[in-house]
């Protein structure tokens, strides 16, 4: 790499970097936030506070990367513009330098990008949940009082006949009515905290579940054991994707072992990969754009920033909405910005002859 590739690459990476850490910091913070009352709440200290928001981080941070990547490269491309060592560049012929920096600025954010979808967002996403259930686990044992009704969260009333010595739960009871659109009762004789693969549960030995729909259609299923995950009792009820917490090279190790790769895991590979496409597409796209010198010297219409920053939210409301008609959808828009870039740039570095002999074309 000559002393102008490294110089350009220091450029793009300074302003990118900058713009990424405020960023992530900024995300940090706004996690923190919204996580104070809950953790509070629960009876948690500073240091949960701060490490829950931690661990909520990475799936927003991969987000933005992409963004704060293009905003970077574009700030760049723009001071080189005005003090005129993009125009040097261009009458010296050192142009290559350009693509050779561009290459490995790309590149480089490929990798952060795949390795935050693929191992980092998959690792914090599993470890906020152990973390979680053990709050919930703690938070159990401090807040039930045999023989007494409490009320766990908003709409889950909890109670216990007592505890034996060795821990385990007599008589256990607890009534759900935080979903609309269904109201559970469980019953049981004895009940025991325990902890597995998914994290803390209570097992319910010898009781019954007692449903009831919004249809009113009542049913009560008997059974000998049912284990119900702590974590559940204090988080609001969604659906949450088991492979969300699961990283790719287990995903599809699985996968290989059951000889079966399912919509969802090809779904879910397909989204991860994309995100390395995506860094590649943008930056292509902005250097189409801005790696290039002009002449004018009046005010820009509208920012860089905000052109990257509309682009961006388009291509991420395109690829989306593309995923849930087909797992190749989420390449909708990375391979778009690909297509484009690779298109202007084309036009742009091609010969003035062969220019000349477009705009002859009838």
């Amino acid at each position: 790499m000559s002393r102008l590739s490294r110089y350009l690459l220091i450029q793009f990476t300074r302003d990118s970097l900058a713009l990424y850490l405020v960023a992530a910091f900024l995300v940090w913070l706004t996690q923190m936030l919204r996580l104070f009352d809950l953790v509070t709440a629960k009876g948690q200290d500073m240091f949960t506070l701060a490490g829950q928001a931690f661990l909520t981080t990475p799936p927003l941070a991969r987000e933005i990367i992409y963004i704060c990547m293009g905003i970077g490269l574009a700030r760049a491309f723009r001071t080189l513009q005005q003090s005129r060592e993009l125009h040097t560049i261009h009458i010296s012929r050192r142009v290559p330098a350009i693509w050779s920096a561009l290459f490995i600025f790309s590149l480089g954010g490929a990798l952060i990008a795949l390795f935050i979808s693929n191992w980092a967002e998959p690792a914090s996403r599993k470890t906020a949940a152990r973390w979680s259930a053990e709050i919930a686990a703690d938070l159990l044992g401090r807040t039930l009082t045999p023989g007494r009704f409490t009320e766990f969260s908003q709409g889950l009333v909890l109670h216990i006949g007592g505890r034996k010595p060795d821990g385990t739960i007599i008589n256990f009871f607890a009534d759900d009515s935080r979903a609309d659109d269904v109201r559970r009762t469980y019953m049981a004789d004895n009940a025991v905290i325990i902890s597995g693969e998914d994290g803390f549960q209570i097992s319910l030995r010898d009781g019954r579940l007692q449903v009831w729909p919004d249809d009113d259609r009542y049913s009560e299923v008997m059974f000998a054991r049912y284990d119900l995950a702590i974590a559940s009792l204090t988080d609001p009820i969604e659906l949450k994707n088991p492979l969300a917490q699961r990283d790719t090279a287990t995903i599809v190790l699985r996968a290989l072992e059951e000889q079966k790769f399912s919509p969802g895991v090809r779904r879910t590979l397909n989204k991860r990969m994309a995100e390395g496409v995506r860094v590649i597409g943008i930056s292509l796209l902005v250097a189409a754009f801005a790696a290039f010198p002009h002449a004018r010297r009046g005010r820009e219409f509208l920012p860089p920033e905000l052109l990257v920053l509309a682009l961006a939210f388009a291509e991420r409301a395109a690829s989306n909405f593309a995923g849930t008609l087909g797992n190749w959808g989420y390449y909708l828009g990375p391979v778009s910005m690909l297509v484009v870039a690779l298109l202007l740039l084309t036009w742009r570095l091609a010969p003035k002859r062969v220019v000349r002999a477009v705009k002859a074309a009838p």
